[in-house]
Order: structure tokens, then sequence, then C-alpha cells
């Protein structure tokens, strides 16, 4: 294990980084690490952790921070307790730099120096150890061992002395006499300026010396002819995350190349690249955030490289040159708004054989560059760095929430934990619709475009040429992912034709503003899709493309760029109104495909559609919203998803459209899903002919055991010239025929639908067929039945079909809580009862309570079954089902005897939630103690219903 007090706190073992969160035991760690492997006495460390006004009962307060400092450090041996006090065994990279710089070992030594020490502990004792460890730093690099290090902490504290007196004889040493004088002015300009007092004695006499030719050499000569004026940017907070792509620049900067760092703003390029060539000042670092051309990018890279560029040189060569003699890598940062001036730089740098990082939103397009693309951080990377920039919280779920919301974007995670610091985490997470507003607490000192997560999108958004920030702006009325065709029929309109639509994407692919989402899928970053949103409706008050001369793209003039200015205000309600026919659209043909044997991809782009048909929907188009509402009901019947069939309530006001049967048809269903048997009959009544009316009609007639009408409905269903459907219809006769006695006609029936499901290959039909199958043989072949019911279950995963997975596993259930073994029923019913109450389906989770009821009676949960039968609302029952349930009902009323009312009374009060809430800690303590009390001739009450 390694504690790291050289710059940014840390902790690290083999696995990598270990966090801790709480700010006292960061505290007592520091502490300890700071005697390196020596005992700190107890009244130290209550100094240290409670440096004011520490409580009575601080000794006892910090052996529970150590007892849990040692869980979080994984290892009881990390801290040991001496006679003395206590001890930390880990390894400290302070303690290494000392012993190295003991040695005369300089160079090692600066590898381990990553910034300032201990910024976070700023009081005593921490503050006077600090400041020991740093003037022995600056020692070292005063001493000349590394030219770059020197430059760099002169930058940084132009005040310093000693460093600017040895920068001057090392620049006078390589006959940079001119260079020389100009470091001391600076330095004699600063100690005016900022501590009111005149430059010394030395520095004086260093300065004549040099005007008149002359100074003593010292060893250590610097790597180029002018002053170093770059810092590589230091951050004094831990680097969380991003293991692997650390790793992976790691090994490209091994040799001589190009490696360009892509990806969205505040995605972490720069930190990556700080923390992967080390922040010790040996790489040269141009910082192009603040160049506004590519002239004044070359004029910064010459500062930093030390090269002199006359009125006849080359710059890229000149500065080549200059970078060759540094011999450490060179990184250009910031780079997407010049990126032609920093391509030829780049590519002479190559050929000169100097190492090259360039961090950018896209790549520079050059022979010989390798591009690491840095994508958003995972959700488990994202949420500690949440907590290690807002300690405190132990909950991960809400931290977890604002991490997806924020495409994992580091920078927009760390300007939560800042909000969230001061509002409280719920707060921040509630409020991220409006984040563009909210997070907008950035450091002071970084650089303006990152302090608000508004300013990190408005930088990338000015960069665009102007037709690029037209179809950005287009592409924001998708709320989720869209594919291509989708973009060119909502994009495709004046000024951007159909053809011109790819190649603009793939340019915001490129700029790291769209993501690939999937083979053939693409989406806005969420940040991005905000602000673009916002400017779809009102016109820009900044051209595209005015950050900068680099941003120069191949549209940015010429007659489209000119009609692309002016596509902004008053663009939102047409662009909306092609997205909402378009996404309609494309549910219809998804709808199509739910029927044949492609179904498994037309579920999972219903899916991916979903967010973008809600949006839809709010348009109120008559037309449309009976179209979506006719499109979702056989997606939303079979995937069991109750907000889109609530949406054929759509329709109910909408006369004579053609597809507004089936809209009616959803609306019933999702009645019947609810319960509510009379609306769904009434809904589906007014629906008139078609087949999805006769399903629901059929399916109400079912659960209230009417035979005869149940019947005449699935007959109807079984005349479609729709494989599927006449499946379903066959499917829904069997059930019925089954429950009423005829198990021969029933077992006909099924095999027939199975045999046309089989043949039109959807995997539902197919699961449907299977499952009235196993209903039918349930009582004569149970052991056949269940291997049918399995393969249901297995069919209907395989495209998310959530209603004949819970109808295959309830009716498994059912037959296996009356054969054999209690056990393996118990357990199943947990994952049937889950199901359910995920799905929303208050009707089929009834029912498998019902069932429950006669399993809890056979395994002597007496008083669970009781409470789950009261609380249940009456339902209709074919009679040998009914005869099941009533003695399941006589046997719990027998031995609870007078107990028997009061569970009654208790159950009639309880909710929903509570009632199966029950019933699975009734199943879990019922497979504990795996005892099986058996109930002569009790079995399953399978309600009159088509789902088990």
């Amino acid at each position: 294990m390694l504690v790291r007090l050289l710059g940014p706190f840390e902790v690290r073992d083999p696995t990598g980084p270990v966090v801790v969160r709480s700010t006292r035991q960061r505290t007592v760690l520091a502490a300890l690490a700071m005697h390196a492997g020596r005992p700190v006495a107890v009244a130290d460390l209550v100094d240290a952790v409670w440096p004011d006004d520490p409580p009575a009962s601080a000794r006892n307060s910090l052996q529970s921070h150590i007892a849990r400092l040692r869980g979080v450090l994984r290892s009881s041996g990390a801290i040991v307790l001496d006679p003395a006090g206590y001890r930390l065994t880990a390894d400290v990279d302070a303690g290494q730099f000392e012993r190295l710089v003991r040695r005369g070992e300089h160079a090692a030594a600066l590898e381990l120096w990553r910034g300032p020490p201990l910024r976070e502990f700023p009081d005593s004792p921490f503050r006077e150890w600090a400041v020991r460890l740093t003037e022995m730093y600056r020692a070292v690099v005063a001493s000349g061992s590394d030219s770059v290090a020197l430059r760099t902490e002169v930058h940084a504290d132009p005040c310093w002395e000693a460093g600017a007196v040895a920068l001057a004889q090392s620049l006078v040493a390589s006959g940079s006499i001119a260079d020389a004088a100009a470091a001391l002015r600076r330095h004699c300009e600063a100690v005016v300026e900022r501590l009111g007092v005149d430059p010394s004695p030395r520095v004086r006499r260093l300065q004549a010396e040099i005007l008149r030719g002359g100074a003593p050499e010292r060893a250590g000569r610097p790597d180029g002819g002018g002053e170093f004026r770059s810092t590589v940017p230091l951050r004094f907070s831990s680097f969380v995350g991003r293991v692997a792509e650390k790793a992976q620049l790691a090994a490209l900067l091994r040799e001589p190349g190009l490696v360009s760092v892509v990806g969205p703003g505040g995605v972490g390029k720069t930190r990556l690249v700080a923390e992967t060539t080390g922040a010790s000042g040996r790489t040269a670092w141009v910082d192009a955030a603040d160049v506004r051309d590519g002239r004044e990018f070359v004029q910064a890279a010459a500062v930093v490289l030390g090269a002199r560029l006359g009125p006849r040189d080359d710059p890229p060569p000149a500065l080549a040159r200059a970078a060759a003699r540094l011999a450490a890598p060179v990184v250009l940062d910031n780079c997407e708004h010049v990126l032609t001036a920093v391509a030829a730089v780049a590519e002479a740098l190559l050929v000169a054989g100097v190492r090259v990082v360039v961090t950018s939103q896209e790549r520079l397009r050059v022979d010989g560059e390798a591009v690491l693309t840095l994508g958003p951080m995972p959700t488990a990377d994202g949420v500690r760095l949440f907590h290690d920039r807002c300690p405190g919280g132990d909950d991960d779920s809400a931290p977890a929430e604002i991490v997806t919301a924020l495409d994992g974007l580091p920078l927009a995670i760390e300007l939560a934990a800042t909000q969230a610091a001061v509002l409280g985490v719920e707060a921040v997470r509630d409020r991220l619709d409006d984040r563009l507003d909210l997070l907008d607490r950035g450091r002071r000192t970084g650089a303006a475009r990152h302090r608000t997560l508004r300013a990190v999108a408005e930088w990338s958004y000015r960069l665009l040429p102007a037709s690029e920030a037209v179809v950005l702006r287009r592409l924001s009325v998708f709320g989720g992912s869209f594919t291509m065709s989708l973009a060119e029929q909502v994009v495709a309109v004046e000024p951007v034709s159909r053809g011109r639509v790819a190649p603009l994407l793939a340019s915001l692919i490129e700029r790291s503003l769209v993501v690939r989402h999937g083979p053939h899928r693409y989406r806005l970053l969420e940040t991005v899709r905000m602000l673009a949103a916002q400017r779809l409706d009102s016109p820009d008050t900044e051209r595209p493309g005015a950050a900068g001369p680099g941003t120069a793209g191949p549209d940015t003039a010429g007659p489209q760029a000119a009609s692309a200015g002016r596509a902004g205000s008053g663009d939102g309600d047409r662009i909306r109104a092609r997205h909402a026919v378009a996404v309609v659209a494309a549910a219809e043909d998804l709808d199509v495909r739910m029927h044949g044997p492609d179904q498994a991809a037309a579920v999972r782009e219903f899916d991916d559609l979903l967010p973008d048909l809600r949006r839809a929907r709010t348009l109120r188009d008559p037309g449309l919203v009976v179209r979506l509402a006719a499109a979702m009901y056989r997606y939303g019947y079979h995937c069991q998803q109750y907000e889109v069939l609530a949406w054929g309530h759509d329709a109910v006001p909408v006369a004579g459209h053609p597809r507004r049967s089936v809209a009616l048809a959803a609306a019933a269903t999702h009645e019947w899903g609810r319960g509510d048997l009379t609306t769904a009959r009434d809904l589906a009544a007014r629906a008139g002919e078609s087949s999805a009316a006769h399903e629901v009609l059929g399916d109400v007639a079912l659960v209230s055991c009417d035979a005869p009408v149940a019947l005449a409905h699935y007959r109807a269903m079984a005349g479609s010239a729709v494989p599927a459907v006449r499946v379903s219809g066959l499917c829904g006769a069997a059930l019925v025929l089954a429950w009423t006695g005829s198990v021969a006609a029933a077992v006909a029936e099924a095999e027939r639908a199975r045999q046309i499901a089989d043949d039109c290959a959807n995997p539902s039909a197919m699961a449907e067929a299977r499952y009235a199958l196993g209903e039918a043989l349930a009582d004569t072949r149970p052991e056949e039945a269940l291997v049918l019911l399995s393969e249901a279950d297995h069919l209907a995963r395989e495209v998310d079909d959530r209603l004949f997975r819970g109808a295959s596993q309830t009716a498994a259930v059912a037959i296996r809580s009356r054969h054999g073994d209690p056990a393996p029923a118990l357990a199943s019913f947990r994952e049937v009862l889950r199901l359910w109450r995920r799905a929303g389906n208050t009707t089929l989770q009834s029912n498998a309570l019902r069932n429950l009821i006669v399993l809890l009676a056979r395994v002597g949960e007496d008083e669970t079954a009781a409470l789950v039968d009261a609380a249940l609302p009456p339902s209709a029952a074919f009679p040998a089902q009914a005869a099941r349930l009533a003695r399941a009902r006589a046997a719990v009323a027998e031995r609870l005897g007078a107990r028997t009312e009061a569970c009654h009374r208790r159950g009639a009060a309880m909710s929903a939630v509570a009632v199966t809430d029950a019933a699975l800690s009734a199943i879990e303590s019922a497979t504990r103690r795996q005892t099986g009390h058996d109930v002569p001739h009790a079995g399953e009450s399978r309600a009159g219903h088509r789902y088990g």
C-alpha cells in the first residue's frame, strides 16, 4: 500500500485507488503518514483531528476512526499500536522523496513530486511539515538538476529568488544572455508589485554582471533557448478512475509518436494527460485555450519550447528543432479551435522524433496519429469521484443518478458535487433539468470555459460551422438515440439537404458532440442537447464558428452557410412536427415487425424509441396520437408497458380514425391490467371490430369466468390473416376449453397454435403456444407441461415478453406447488411476484397471490395466507379452481381458529404493496424453514383468466 502526500492526497493498493471519504479519517491517515513509519502519540493525533477544541470523548472517537480506517484500507495491519502511539506501516512517497534527496538522487526524487503536499490540510502540524518538504524540493530544483522543473517553478512563483537566480545563471551558461536578463527583470518586477520590497542586493549584483556581459557559470544547462513560460496543469485533488486509459496512454508514449486524446468538453482529457506524463514539470506543456488563432498558437508554442522565430523562419520546423533539444514530451492542450495550425506543428514534431500529445474535441487527421478516445466515466468511478469531491455521504443511489444524468462527464460531476456540498445531494439530483444554470460553481482559478456547465457547452457550440450548428440544434428534438434514417427525415429541410445530413452528423461525432449508441444509433450528450434545444427556439447571439480562425470548416462560407445562420428562431415548431411524424411512422413499422421473426430487434428498437415517442405525444396532434397509441398496442401488451397502453385514452375523443379501434383496445388493456374490468369492457366494446378489440374482450371475459363470451372472441381472433394473431386466438380458446374440462379439445387447439407459431417463427407466438399447451396438460401430464412452460419462459425472455414470461412461470409454480417438494415452488413464486410487481399488472399479480394462498397453506404460513386472502378483491373462478381454493381456506381457518377473523380484518386494511411484501416475507420464512405441511387435496387456485 502506498500513501501519496506529494500532491493530491491519495491512497493506492495493488488493486488501484482506495477512497477514504471521511474527513477525520483522512486527517488521521495524513498525520500518521507524515511520520513515515514512526509512532505518533495519541495526544498528537487528537490535536491534528481536533485542532481547536477537542471533545471530551476525543480519545474514544479517535479509536473509532482508526478502527473504521483500517476497514477502509482493507488491512488490519496497516495501522498498528505501539507503546509510544499509533504507527502506519504503509509506504509513503514523502519518505521515499527525503531518502532520495539525501542520497543525491535528485532526478528520481523529482519524479515523485506531483505538487505541493497536503494542500487540503492547511493547519498545524501539517503546514509546518509541508513547508519543510517544499523547501527541500525547491532546493533540489534550484540545484539545476532538472532545467524544465526549474523553469516551471520560476514561472509559478516569480518572487522565488533562489530559483530566479539559478535560472538566470543557467541561461547565461547556455549563451542566452538576453533571456537571463529578462528572467531577472520579471523577478524584480514581481517582488516590487507583489511584495512591495526592492530586489535583494544579490539579484542586483547578478543583473549588473549580466549587463556587463558575464556571470558565474554553474552546472545545469537549460534544454532550450527561451524562458519556459508554461506549466503542467497541477491539481490538488485526487485523480479518480481512468486506470485503463492512463495505462493505454502511457504505453503509447513510450516511443516517439503523436497521440491525440479526444473527447467532449469536460471529459477529463487534460487531467488524464497531466497525470500520465507526470506533474513534476518534465513535460513541455502548451495550453491553447486562450489563444485566438493559429498565429497566436505558434507564438505560445515558441515561448514554451524556447524557440526563437525570425521573420524568415518556417514556424513548424523551428518549433520542432527546439522541442527536440528539450528531450521531453510535448503536450498541445485544448486545441479544438486551432486545429489547422496544431496539425502542422504536430506533424513537424513527429518528423523530429518528439513524443507529442494533443488534447482536443476532435482528432487532427494527420499521418501517424494514434487516437485515444476518452468517453464518459463508468457509473461506479463517477460515484467515487462525486464522493471524493463531496465527502461525507454513504448512500450511492442519488450520486449514481446524478452521474448517469450528467453523461458520466467528470467536470459536470465535480460541479454537481460542489453544489451538493451546499444544497444537498437530493436537491441537486432533483434539479438537473436546469443543470445549465444550476451547475455554476467551478474553480475560481480554473479556465473561464470550465467554471460553469453552461460555459463548457457554449464553448463547444461556438466552434461549430453554421451548417453543423443547424444540424445540432435540430437533432436536439430527439429525446433519446436515433438512427441515421430518422435524422435525415427530421433534419433534412432547407437549408440542409438530405445528402448533407450524413457528413454533417459525422463531423459532429468527430467533435464529440454526438456519440455512437450501438452499431446503428446515435445520441447527443444530454448537456449538449439542452443547450442546442434552447438555441433551436431562439436566434444565435453569436455566429457559430466565431471562436477563432482555427474553426473554419468547409461549410462556414457559401450560400448554405448564409442561410444556415438564419435557421434559428422559429425553427423549433417545424422541426418538432417533423420529428413527431417520423418517430410515429417508425413505431408503426416496428409494430408490423412485432408479429414476425424479427420481434427481438423490434422490441429493442421500441425501447430505444420510447423517449422520442413520449415527445411526439406531447404535440397532441389528434391523428398522430391515435396512430401512436395503435402502434404501441402489441409492444405494450407483450412487454407489459402500461405507460404506453394508457396512451390509448388519447383516442377516445377522436372519432372516425381508421386506427381508433386498436388504440381503444390499448386503453382497454391498460384498464384490464389495473383491475378495472368494467372500464376495460366498455372501452373495448366501443372499439368496434378488430383483432385487438376481440383480444381484450376475450381476456376480460376469461377473468370474469364467462367462458362462452371469451371463447367467441378468441374464435374471432383465430380467423385473422396474421399468423401471430391467429395463434393468440387459438391459445385463448385452448385455455377456455382446458379450464372448463374439455382437455382433449384444448390440447388440439394448442397443438394447432404451436404449428402455426413455429411456421411464422414469431417468438411471442411460439411462447404463447407452448404456454397454452402446458396449461392444457397441467393435470394429466405435468412433467411434459413443465418442459413446455420452461420453453415458453425461455422464448419470452428472448424478446422481453413479460406477459408470457410471467404466465409461464405462474403456471409452472402452480404445478410444482401441488406436485412434490414445495420448496422449489416457493423460490419460484418469489420471482413471479416480483415480475408482476415490476410490470404493474395488478390483475395478474392478484391471480398469482391467489395461487400463493394454496401454497402458503400447504407450508404452514397460515396467518399470511389469511391476510392475503382478505386483502385481495373478490374474483370469479371456474368451479374446479374455486374448490381447490376453498379447501385451502378451510384448512387455514381450522388451524387458526379464533385468530382467523383478526387476520381477515388486518388483511382487508392492507394496501396492495403491503400485502405483496407480507407474501414475500412469508415465502422467505418458509423457504428458510424448508417445512411442508400438506393440506389434503389442496391445489392452486387458477382464477379464471388467460394467464395461469
